[in-house]
């Protein structure tokens, strides 16, 4: 809770001091859990220096920016969303100088960053470990010159032995989420080729995307070959269906992913000039192709409501799942083309022509395998999507021909492939 009288706690003689110094090791060294090492570091500091505001920013080297990790008295949207660039505000120079920085009366420097109209005092601390920045811890108070040289000092000590506990406790998140992926990666890939429903397989693609990026919207195209478009297929976000349709190849984001075949991945949605809005509080975004057999189907998209929200890191992760689920879309098609066709093949026979005159029959199968006549099982959830199936127009004219092609044991896909060629 906020801290407003003048209880500054001073420490009066070397024992207390070095108690403080013992406390501050036991914070840093009782967890690698990020959430609750910042949690420790805020409740010392708010121990021994009163204020109305206080943030633990940590350094973006990919933003070249410092994000809010744990604050108090900020508003949710400035957690959520702000991002200060080195040398912008109060805390962007004592970052960009690597210097504590102690403002008495924030009304008469043009540097402040307005968090609140009361705010009177701040006092900003970089933090640094083997000479990399780590972040910065910035308090605010509503009293004028609430801060002094003690305060200054005491901030000092605290950012100096909390900065390598931080900076450990990043790494060490990074590895776990690492982990994390590569073992969940390691369970999809079968479950996602047994499902063959495609809105049950959608739906599960949606939740494993989500335990391993944290988005806010998620979506999936699938290209049209013909009118050049993708074709929105999918979405989650709060039930709601994505408004966004028939978007051209080479337009907006995904279609930008879609024709280059690269992911794309943008930080602030309102600074470039591709974005489709779909959804008034998107501010960043990733788009992943889906490619099968060197073709792309559609695309995968991610949005988020936090600028810069999407790191290399999911990028990477995406890109890895990408073809897995590329794969199974595209049998979760062929599977529900066949049913909707009612063309699953039983062949009998093993790859001898039928005699002449003799029919060929083409049977009906209710389930995901079927047997032929020498009691050898054929599993048609299996096949792959064959290019010349994809076609509507020449499905029937081709079922004739594998009717009457004479070929006893009907490998579909390559049959398919052949006759394509």
């Amino acid at each position: 809770m906020p801290y407003s009288s003048r209880s500054t706690a001073r420490f009066r003689d070397p024992a207390e001091l070095l108690d403080f110094f013992l406390e501050i090791a036991s914070v840093t060294s009782e967890t690698l859990d990020l959430d609750r090492l910042l949690a420790g570091v805020a409740d010392l500091i708010l121990r021994v220096i009163p204020c109305e505001l206080l943030a633990i920013l940590l350094y973006s080297e990919k933003l070249k920016g410092l994000r809010i990790a744990y604050a108090m008295g900020h508003r949710r949207e400035v957690i959520e969303r702000l991002v200060i660039p080195l040398g912008e505000g109060i805390t962007g120079a004592a970052a960009q100088a690597r210097e504590a920085i102690l403002v008495g009366d924030v009304r008469t420097d043009p540097r402040y960053l307005n968090a609140l109209d009361a705010v009177r005092t701040e006092l900003a601390v970089p933090m640094a470990f083997r000479g990399k920045l780590v972040g910065v811890i910035d308090l605010q108070s509503t009293r004028l010159n609430a801060y002094g040289d003690y305060e200054k000092s005491t901030l000092q000590l605290i950012a100096s032995r909390v900065a390598a506990a931080i900076y450990n406790a990043r790494l060490h998140r990074r590895v776990e989420r690492q982990n994390r992926t590569l073992r969940t990666l390691a369970k999809l890939a079968p479950e996602f080729s047994s499902i063959r429903d495609l809105n049950e397989l959608l739906q599960r693609i949606a939740t494993a995307v989500r335990a391993l990026v944290l988005y806010d919207s998620f979506n999936v195209y699938l290209v049209d070959e013909t009118q050049r478009l993708l074709r929105h297929l999918f979405s989650s976000r709060y039930d709601t269906r994505s408004t966004v349709d028939n978007i051209p190849l080479g337009k907006g984001i995904t279609g930008a992913a879609a024709e280059s075949r690269e992911p794309v991945r943008v930080d602030d949605t309102e600074a470039d000039p591709r974005y489709i809005p779909s959804h008034p509080d998107i501010r960043s975004e990733v788009a992943v192709p889906l490619v099968v057999r060197d073709r792309v189907i559609g695309v995968m998209d991610l949005e988020s409501e936090r600028i810069g929200f999407f790191t290399e890191d999911h990028v990477r992760v995406l890109a890895l799942l990408a073809p897995q689920i590329a794969a199974s879309i595209e049998n979760a098609r062929l599977y529900e083309e066949l049913s909707r066709h009612k063309v699953t093949i039983v062949a009998t026979g093993l790859g001898k022509p039928a005699a002449r005159g003799q029919s060929k029959p083409l049977t009906v199968v209710a389930g995901k395998t079927g047997t032929d006549n020498h009691g050898l099982e054929v599993d048609y959830g299996t096949l792959e999507m064959p290019a010349v199936l994809r076609s509507k127009r020449n499905r029937d004219a081709t079922v004739e021909a594998m009717r009457q092609s004479g070929i006893e044991m009907l490998d579909i896909p390559a049959f398919l492939r052949k006759q394509a060629d």
